[in-house]
């Protein structure tokens, strides 16, 4: 019989570090006419995205509902060289785990009448409302996987331009498919780091999250904001009705 296990200890898992092979890789971002580095005006600090805010808001969810545990896998991860095998491991690692959890607190906030105006959508690499044709139901998280050494949020604080150019270019993109879906939350998710994003406008101006490293583990006695709790709260933020779409 499967180990039951709180919604927030489910969550404290952590993913092994991921080894990089350096071929000599380019550092360059995906370059676009539709966006560009200069689209970003200005990034803030998302400061109420963290550990107490998300325990205030779910702590009830969290702590009450229960899942079968599944231990994070013990075999050295294979090594990466680009975003497909970035992809591949976000798949194996993580992806269907934060479909489980969000299953999980759905269902459970549907059970005790606490669901609100949210919507239970399904998420993939993309969130979305499934009741929604599948043409032009929008992914109310967009995000991008990108490997550690095409990005990390020191870039945009870099003393050399172009570094902090191809920061730039990252979000930039992301900014893109946010405003194209008309959503006000994304993120970045590197072989290192997960940052979360609001957007604030539609003219460029972001707030981002502190960095949560990619192998981060707690429990549930001492907690840590962990690549998988972090995606969750994403999940239910773009849930609500009024609060996902872009102002």
């Amino acid at each position: 019989m499967a180990h039951q296990v709180s919604l927030l200890a489910y969550l404290q898992h952590g993913p092994p570090r991921l080894p990089i092979i350096d071929q000599g890789q380019s550092r360059d971002n995906t370059t676009n006419d539709k966006y560009s580095h200069e689209d970003i005006r200005s990034t803030r600090h998302w400061r109420s995205f963290n550990l107490n805010t998300i325990l205030d808001q779910y702590q009830a969810v969290l702590t009450t509902c229960r899942i079968d545990d599944e231990a994070m896998p013990l075999t050295p991860p294979q090594a990466i060289n680009s975003e497909t095998g970035l992809r591949q491991r976000f798949s194996f690692y993580l992806n269907q785990r934060i479909r489980r959890a969000l299953r999980s607190g759905f269902g459970f906030l549907n059970t005790n009448a606490m669901l609100g105006d949210q919507t239970i959508f399904i998420p993939d690499t993309a969130y979305y409302d499934p009741n929604l044709p599948s043409k032009t139901r929008p992914n109310r998280v967009p995000g991008d996987l990108k490997p550690s050494f095409k990005w990390s949020l020191n870039l945009l604080t870099s003393r050399i331009p172009m570094r902090v150019r191809q920061g730039k270019q990252c979000l930039s993109q992301v900014n893109f498919y946010m405003k194209q879906h008309e959503a006000r939350y994304g993120f970045i998710l590197t072989d290192a780091e997960l940052v979360a994003i609001r957007c604030l406008d539609r003219n460029g101006n972001l707030e981002l999250s502190d960095s949560i490293p990619w192998n981060t583990r707690g429990d549930e006695s001492q907690p840590r904001l962990t690549v998988l709790l972090a995606l969750w709260y994403l999940g239910m933020l773009a849930s609500d009705n009024e609060q996902w779409h872009l102002p």
